[in-house]
């Protein structure tokens, strides 16, 4: 029974009472109405009120002081718990007990409490265990490591692009790279293969170079275009280049057409004919001459008299059916660290005509020749050729001349079958 039953019954028992003693109510009257039972009920359920009024003035305590001092907004929740539970857990008036065991509902209010303040603390404990992880700066050496590396890729780079950059990188590979100027003239190595062009340039109509000036292709590719064409025959087709007399040509590849016309004096150094209709470089005669000199918008009466000077230096010439230079008019000619590969002769005269070419050749490599290294019909014209082998020395040197004594350096000599005075 609950203290408010309890309240009920005394009061109705009370009032009941006061009816027996005034004579208003006809209710018999029992043992229990005795004033020794009315005094024993009243003190026990005074010591049971004044009991119960402790108890829940300890629990609004208790509450007050764990409100301040765990967060503000718990203590509320914590203080209806206790006065719940005290009520619903008193199984009777008659019996004391029922008072104490109110008592551990306000004890397991703090119990919770308590392990939550301490939680927190271990909590941060792995907090600072795991701080350790800074050490992951330690990856930060990394960078020095990678950088370190970097340099050296980078460095070895760039000295050979540009060293090359002056004579152009496109002939790389070839000897006459290393050393672009004619005083630095080495041998090529067999088997020589010239470096990928820094570009392509299609040439529809000849390239004019005019006299004193240097043409400097960059490296780059001229190939021949439709326009190169001519009349549709290898005798026929353009020139690639037209040098005008003291002209000078370098640093490039070319690719089809009549190659390279020169008009008088004129030097090529670092020039690489990878193939060719017909001739890679023709020395004019005055029947060329006046139609080069009539493209070029040249007077041919401007050509100095006399044999035009030529020098071609660290060059080559691969893939021709026929001679690589063709000589129509007077030449003193000289070729040093020269590479042919797959053509027909390396220079031929005008075939009967009495023409005087002087040729020296030096630091020479040539290769696969389907003829003569030279053809020379007149009896002036003289060859010198030193430090020069053909296959690697598997095949003779061959000159064909209209003088042999003429001919140093030659492996073999054959008298010409069209000598002319």
């Amino acid at each position: 029974m609950s203290p408010i039953d309890l309240l009920s019954s005394f009061s109705a028992w009370s009032t009941h009472r006061k009816q027996v003693q005034s004579g208003s109510s006809n209710a018999p009257t029992s043992g229990a109405d005795s004033q020794p039972l009315q005094k024993a009920i009243e003190a026990l359920l005074q010591g049971f009120l004044e009991k119960l009024l402790k108890d829940l003035t300890a629990q609004l305590k208790q509450s007050d002081n764990g409100g301040s001092g765990s967060g503000g907004g718990r203590s509320p929740s914590a203080a209806p718990s206790p006065v719940s539970s005290s009520p619903s857990s008193s199984p009777s008036p008659s019996s004391p007990s029922p008072a104490p065991a109110t008592a551990p509902s306000p004890s397991q209010v703090p119990a919770p409490s308590a392990p939550t303040p301490a939680a927190p603390a271990p909590a941060q404990a792995p907090g600072p265990t795991q701080a350790p992880p800074p050490p992951a700066p330690e990856p930060a050496p990394a960078p020095p490591t990678a950088e370190h590396p970097a340099p050296p890729a980078t460095s070895p780079t760039p000295p050979p692009r540009t060293g090359s950059a002056a004579p152009t990188q496109t002939p790389a590979p070839a000897p006459a790279t290393d050393s672009p100027s004619p005083t630095g003239v080495t041998k090529p190595p067999a088997n020589m293969k010239v470096g990928a062009p820094t570009g392509v340039v299609e040439v529809n109509k000849p390239i004019v170079v005019a006299a004193g000036t240097t043409f400097d292709g960059k490296g780059q590719l001229f190939q021949a275009g439709p326009g190169m064409n001519g009349g549709g025959t290898a005798e026929t087709q353009l020139p690639m280049f037209i040098l005008e007399p003291g002209a000078s040509i370098k640093n490039l590849q070319f690719k089809g057409g009549d190659g390279i016309h020169l008009m008088g004096d004129a030097k090529l150094d670092n020039v690489h004919g990878l193939q060719t209709g017909d001739d890679f470089v023709t020395v004019n005669g005055a029947g060329n001459r006046a139609s080069d000199a009539q493209r070029a918008g040249f007077s041919s009466k401007d050509v100095p008299s006399g044999p035009a000077k030529v020098e071609i230096t660290n060059s080559s010439f691969q893939n021709g059916h026929d001679k690589a230079i063709q000589i129509n008019g007077d030449v003193d000619l000289k070729l040093k660290g020269i590479y042919a590969d797959n053509i027909g002769q390396l220079a031929v005269t005008r075939g009967g005509y009495p023409i005087t070419a002087n040729v020296e050749l030096s630091d020479a490599t040539l290769q696969n020749l389907k003829s003569f290294t030279f053809r020379f019909d007149s009896k002036q014209s003289t060859v010198n050729i030193a430090n020069t082998d053909v296959d690697g020395g598997k095949t003779p040197v061959n000159v064909m001349a209209g003088d042999p004594s003429k001919i140093k350096g030659a492996d073999s000599v054959r008298q010409s079958v069209q000598t002319v005075g």
